[in-house]
């Protein structure tokens, strides 16, 4: 099947990253950890915690520590949720897959015709860009291992099935309580590569 950007409404190209992964189910987009990550700090706050959690067991310094480091998710990613990749999302500024794409004018890499979903590294364009981030092949590999190649066959199936079949049926998995995070590997695939 052919795909192309015009055959996406406006209103859903928020809905799949340009790498595959369906940022309609993500949380940075959704925000459901933030929301938890408040009431959270609310509750343990309000209930004095810090006096009350020697009576279960808990350690002050671990709750003090826990609670600063909650307050620190809560405002950094207080900022709002994000609109995805596709319109300018936070990675996009930086992702080297998402700017590939949006300069050839493409929805995602299922219209690329040197993207292979089955190859152990999907995208075989290397960039001389350093930044793992930044360079498309190196992002693509490492977005397919977080995400245990669910943005790979989201992309395969995008090529099988077409966008607006594909983004009808993210919206029901979403709906039907499916999540990004359902889906991703407990390997240090970011921290692993910012050490290079």
């Amino acid at each position: 099947m052919k795909l192309k950007l015009d055959d996406v409404k406006e209103e859903d190209k928020g809905i799949l990253a340009p790498c595959g992964i369906i940022c309609l189910g993500c949380d940075t987009h959704i925000g459901e950890g933030l929301d938890a990550a408040k009431n959270l700090k609310e509750i343990w706050e309000t209930s004095n915690l810090r006096d009350a959690g020697i009576a279960i067991g808990l350690d002050l310094k671990e709750i003090n520590t826990t609670l600063e480091t909650i307050s620190k998710y809560i405002e950094k990613s207080g900022r709002g949720g994000c609109p995805g990749c596709f319109k300018g999302g936070f990675a996009s500024q930086f992702c080297g897959i998402a700017k590939c794409v949006n300069s050839k004018v493409y929805f995602t890499c299922a219209e690329c015709d040197d993207y292979d979903p089955m190859a152990e590294n999907p995208c075989p364009n290397e960039d001389p860009n350093p930044v793992p981030m930044a360079n498309r092949a190196q992002m693509t590999k490492m977005i397919c291992m977080r995400y245990n190649k669910d943005t790979c066959n989201n992309l395969k199936k995008c090529r099988e099935m077409g966008y607006k079949a594909f983004i009808k049926e993210a919206k029901e998995k979403v709906e039907n309580g499916w999540r990004t995070w359902k889906v991703i590997s407990d390997e240090m695939v970011f921290t692993e590569a910012m050490k290079k």
